[in-house]
Formats: C-alpha cells, sequence, structure tokens
C-alpha cells in the first residue's frame, strides 16, 4: 500500500535471498558443470595474476598461469564435490561447500605464485597478499553461490514443470475417457427407456396377471441395477483416446533469460570485492574513492536499466541490460584508472568484471523468478483442471444415478401395485391405463433430465466443482494413490454441502502441493473434527520448497484460511488447515494432535 511501512517487504525479500542462497549451498549439487566453466573463464580473466605483466610476463604467461593454478584446486576440490552428494545431512553439506571453498579460494594466490616461480623462474610478488586473499574469498563465495542458486532455480522449476505437466497429462487423459464414458451412457439410456416401454407394452397387451408383472418388474430392477453398477464405474477402467498432447516450453534466447537484479545488489558485489585490492594498493582513500564513486554508477545503472527496460519484451530487456552495464563497465575502468594509476595493469579489470557480475546476477534474478512464476502457473492449470473434471465427472453420473433412482423407486413400485392388483381381482382398463400413464411420466421424467444435464453442461452452470469430495479423490486416484483417514464425525459434518466444498478445496490444494514437492505417487489424507473445526491434514513424502512468497501475486497457503501451515516433518510435506464447522467461526491456529506420520492402510474410492 502507497505510504506503508516498506520494512516487512525488505525483511521478505531478504528471507527470500537467504532460503534461496542456502538451499542452493545445501542441495548437493553445489559444484555443477554451469560453476565449472564460469569458474574458469573468472580465472583467466578477472582474477588472473596480471601483477606480473609488470615483471615482463606477457598476457599469455598470466592465463595460463591462472588455468594451472584453477586446475590444481579443482582437483583438490574433486572429493569435497563428491562428499557433498554423499552426506545426508544438509546442514553439513553447506558446511563442507563453504569451507571448502573459502580455503581453496584463500590458498589460490599462494598457488599462483608457485606454479608461476616454477614455470617461468620468477620471483613470487605477495605485494597486498591480504587484499588478494580477501578479494578471492569473497569472489568465489559469491560467484559460485550465485552460479549454485541459477542452477537450482532452473532445476526446481524443470522438476515442478515436469511432475505438474505428468499430473495434467493424467487428468487430461480422465477428461478423454470421461467424454468416452458420456459418449457411452447417452447410447445407453434413451434406448434402455425405449426398450422398457416396448416390453411394458408387450406386457400389457398379453394376458396381465402376477407372473407377467412380476418378470417385468425384474427386467427393470436388472436394468436399475446395471445403471447404478455404471454410475460407479471407475474412469481408469474406460477406454480413452490414444493421442498424447505434450505441451513443450518455448525456446528462449539468451537474452530473454535476464531480469534487472534488485537494487544496489550488483554494486554492493562488485565494490566488496573491489574494495580490498583498492585499499592495500593505495591505501584507505582509495577505497573509499572505489566506494563513493562505483556506489552512483552502479546505482545509475539499475535506475537506466529499469527506465529503459519498462514496458519492453524480453529480449529487448535483455538487449538494453548487457549495453547499460558494458557502459558502466567502461565508467568503473575509467574510475580504476584514475585510483589505481595508468600503469596498474588491474586497471582494466573492472570492464570484464563489472558486466560478469551484473549478468550473473541478472541471471539468476530471472531463474529464481521464472521458477516461482512457472510453479505457481502450473499450479493453477493443475487444480483448474482437477475441479473441472471432478465436477464434469458428477455431472457425467447424474443421470444414471437419476435414472437408475426412477426405475427403481418409480417404475419398479408401480410394478409391485399392478402385479398385487392382478392378484387380487381382474384388471380395469382403467388400472392398466393409469399404470400406463405413471410409468410414462416416470420414463419421461428420465429424459427430460438428461436434456437438463445437457443444458447445463453447455451453458456452463455445472454444480460445484468439489459437491462430492469422494468424487474429487477419485479423480485425484487417476494420478496419485490416496490413502485416507476420515473419523465418523467428520463423516457426518461433510454432509453439509457448503462444508464439503470448502474442505474438498482444501484437499484439491494438497494434493497439489504433492505433486509440487514430491517425486512419490502416494499422498495421504487425514480429516477429523477438533475443537470446533474439521483439521484437514494432506501429506506425501518430498521436501518443502522453502522459499517464501514475497509478494500477493503468488499463489498461497493463506488463501485456505486462518491457521492453514505447509511444513516438512522428517521425509514428509505437510499441508494442514482447520476448517471450521461454522462459516463465521475462525480458528486462531493449527490444533496440536496425535501423531499422524505413521502410514494409513485405507483408501478412498
Amino acid at each position: 500500500m502507497a505510504g506503508g511501512d516498506p520494512a516487512p517487504v525488505v525483511r521478505r525479500r531478504i528471507g527470500l535471498g537467504a532460503h534461496v542462497w542456502w538451499d542452493a549451498v545445501t542441495s548437493g549439487a553445489f559444484f555443477s558443470p554451469a560453476a565449472l566453466w564460469i569458474s574458469i573463464l573468472i580465472t583467466v580473466t578477472v582474477l588472473a595474476p596480471f601483477q606480473h605483466i609488470d615483471e615482463g610476463a606477457g598476457v599469455a604467461h598470466v592465463v595460463s598461469v591462472g588455468f594451472l593454478g584453477w586446475a590444481a584446486l579443482a582437483v583438490l576440490l574433486v572429493p569435497v564435490a563428491l562428499a557433498e552428494r554423499r552426506l545426508r545431512r544438509a546442514s553439513h553439506r553447506g558446511i563442507l561447500v563453504l569451507t571448502a571453498v573459502a580455503v581453496a579460494a584463500g590458498i589460490r594466490p599462494f598457488v599462483n605464485e608457485a606454479i608461476y616461480v616454477g614455470l617461468y623462474d620468477g620471483v613470487p610478488d605477495f605485494d597486498g597478499i591480504g587484499a588478494r586473499v580477501g578479494s578471492n574469498v569473497f569472489v568465489w563465495l559469491a560467484g559460485l553461490s550465485i552460479i549454485a542458486m541459477t542452477v537450482r532455480s532452473i532445476e526446481l522449476t524443470r522438476g515442478s514443470r515436469r511432475r505438474l505437466t505428468e499430473a495434467i497429462a493424467a487428468l487430461t487423459a480422465g477428461r478423454r475417457r470421461l467424454a468416452r464414458f458420456e459418449s457411452e451412457n447417452r447410447a445407453e439410456l434413451a434406448p434402455l427407456v425405449s426398450r422398457l416401454r416396448r416390453r411394458r407394452d408387450e406386457m400389457l397387451a398379453g394376458t396381465i396377471d402376477f407372473a407377467a408383472v412380476r418378470a417385468y418388474s425384474e427386467e427393470v430392477r436388472t436394468a436399475s441395477h446395471r445403471l447404478e453398477e455404471r454410475a460407479g464405474l471407475d474412469l481408469r477402467a474406460v477406454e480413452g483416446g490414444t493421442g498424447e498432447h505434450v505441451i513443450e516450453p518455448p525456446s528462449r534466447s539468451a537474452l530473454t533469460m535476464l531480469r534487472p537484479a534488485p537494487y544496489l545488489l550488483t554494486g554492493f558485489v562488485f565494490l566488496v570485492g573491489a574494495a580490498p585490492y583498492a585499499y592495500e594498493s593505495n591505501g584507505p582513500w582509495a577505497a573509499l574513492a572505489a566506494i563513493l564513486a562505483g556506489a552512483p554508477v552502479t546505482l545509475a545503472a539499475d535506475a537506466v536499466i529499469r527506465w529503459l527496460a519498462r514496458g519492453k519484451a524480453p529480449a529487448r530487456r535483455g538487449r538494453i541490460l548487457v549495453g547499460v552495464w558494458l557502459a558502466a563497465g567502461v565508467a568503473m575502468t575509467v574510475v580504476a584508472w584514475v585510483i589505481l594509476g595508468p600503469a596498474d595493469p588491474t586497471r582494466f579489470v573492472p570492464l570484464i568484471s563489472l558486466p560478469l557480475v551484473a549478468l550473473a546476477l541478472a541471471a539468476c534474478t530471472d531463474a529464481i523468478a521464472r521458477a516461482a512464476d512457472s510453479a505457481h502457473r502450473l499450479e493453477a492449470v493443475l487444480s483448474l483442471v482437477a475441479r473441472t473434471l471432478t465436477a464434469k465427472t458428477a455431472s457425467a453420473r447424474r443421470p444414471l444415478r437419476n435414472a437408475a433412482h426412477v426405475l427403481h423407486g418409480r417404475v419398479q413400485g408401480r410394478c409391485v401395485l399392478l402385479a398385487a392388483a392382478a392378484d387380487e381381482w381382474e384388471l380395469t382398463p382403467d388400472d392398466i391405463e393409469t399404470f400406463r400413464r405413471e410409468t410414462d411420466a416416470a420414463f419421461d421424467s428420465i429424459l427430460a433430465f438428461i436434456a437438463e444435464t445437457d443444458s447445463a453442461a453447455l451453458e456452463g452452470t455445472l454444480q460445484g466443482a468439489h459437491e462430492d469430495l469422494f468424487e474429487l479423490v477419485a479423480t485425484w486416484r487417476t494420478v496419485l494413490g490416496v490413502s485416507s483417514e476420515i473419523s465418523p464425525e467428520a463423516v457426518d459434518a461433510l454432509q453439509d454441502p457448503a462444508l464439503s466444498r470448502r474442505v474438498a478445496t482444501v484437499v484439491n490444494e494438497g494434493f497439489v502441493n504433492a505433486i509440487k514437492h514430491s517425486e512419490a505417487k502416494e499422498v495421504w489424507l487425514s480429516i477429523d473434527v477438533v475443537d470446533g473445526a474439521l483439521l484437514v491434514r494432506t501429506w506425501s513424502r518430498g521436501v518443502l520448497d522453502r522459499r517464501p512468497a514475497v509478494g500477493p501475486e503468488l499463489r498461497g497457503i493463506d488463501v485456505l484460511g486462518v491457521g492453514s501451515r505447509i511444513y516438512q516433518r522428517d521425509d514428509v510435506v505437510v499441508l494442514e488447515v482447520p476448517v471450521p464447522l461454522s462459516p463465521g467461526l475462525a480458528v486462531a491456529s493449527a490444533p496440536v494432535r496425535r501423531p499422524w506420520w505413521t502410514t494409513r492402510a485405507s483408501r478412498v474410492g
């Protein structure tokens, strides 16, 4: 809200950054192929031992020393990369990775000096070694972390997209089976009614006695039972279409994968890495001058990019971002020339390092944003598909159940009365006409109900998607194995249609979360009455994505009601929502319950 306190937003953004960073550091894949190749680029450009150019070494010698130093340290880090994939505890992986990178970065200047002396019989240069060590530690920790966050976000996006797309494909196949089911229903109901009319007329045209009426009643009862069985048919047994429609994500150019990083972040990362070297080279005034000159340049670049890129297509935005940061790199090169002097070979480093830092952060920012955006979009689509399929399935079953009810209750009931009358006395024409009129009305009501249902479907006025909680669970069983434990008190409470719809909304969201967070194919559902509310829990084995929502545009569980929470418990992700039994009753917090994480044996459907 305009004029509001920005502190909560800042705290949320900082929290988001911390969560994303720690998740990447502890992912078990910190040392990735992307980190390998980009670290080579950094080694032979930004962090090459340029101090030896003054001693007569050419650029090729400096670059070769930087590359050999990288190779030596990369070999030392191979056991660490293997170990991080084997450690079970995330905190242990994080400590191992950060310690190894810090140590390798700290000894890198000494390794480079040793290689230079060994190859070219030169004199080691340890001037400003503290600044070089500090710059190396910061650059490698920050640089590899940025790469890891980018790779991790891309992997999360692909994983969520794949699982959700598979689920959507399964539900789409369910829609094809439903279409076949509806087509078969229409092909069966009208002929069935016609056949029962014809058999009735044949009976009434012959000798009407107890045996004849009873035989016809048996036909009606058989038809009614067959319709009941079909109404309860598991749609997975229905043959669907064979065509598969797989939606591939559109290909993206490198420029579309860039998004402006948060204000001041690029400048902060760049200056923290550059200030120690300026300090060691020309004293504290040089470090202060670098900060005072660099901060406005990088802040201006942030502002100009946002101003020029506002409303532009992603590719155009990427070109603007690259161009502005290259210009900022030129400006910082001029600053370095003034501070370090024309003889210092490192004065050209900002020309490469600042755009490199900016582009790395821009790619990381885009990957994180797209990871969240694609997951939320697919969640919304998956939820909508499940709800729509549930509504249409309930609608498709309704004419069958209505027909079975009419045949069993009205037609068969008329048969019982007619058989009893035929057994007691000789039937009059009025008796026969009354039977014909009442059974015709029953048959006509079946056909009218079919027409009304078809009309409602065409007008898009289907009943609420979650009218039947068990229908929703049956829909999801085409995607997941669903086990449930619903207490008798909860079953009684769920007879209220409005409450059932609210609970089904929660269950639907829980199943979507199971697809999002888990590779597993099974989910558990628990519903119980606790302190004036239905406590609904869904859980599945998986890992919770700990990134908090930053803005209201992101889907969150708060929309499910007060007291909703999602959390990790051992190896399972749990969604827990208290649904008040009374619509006006607010639940302050989720009640504490007995242990729930034991495997349930019962199944719904």
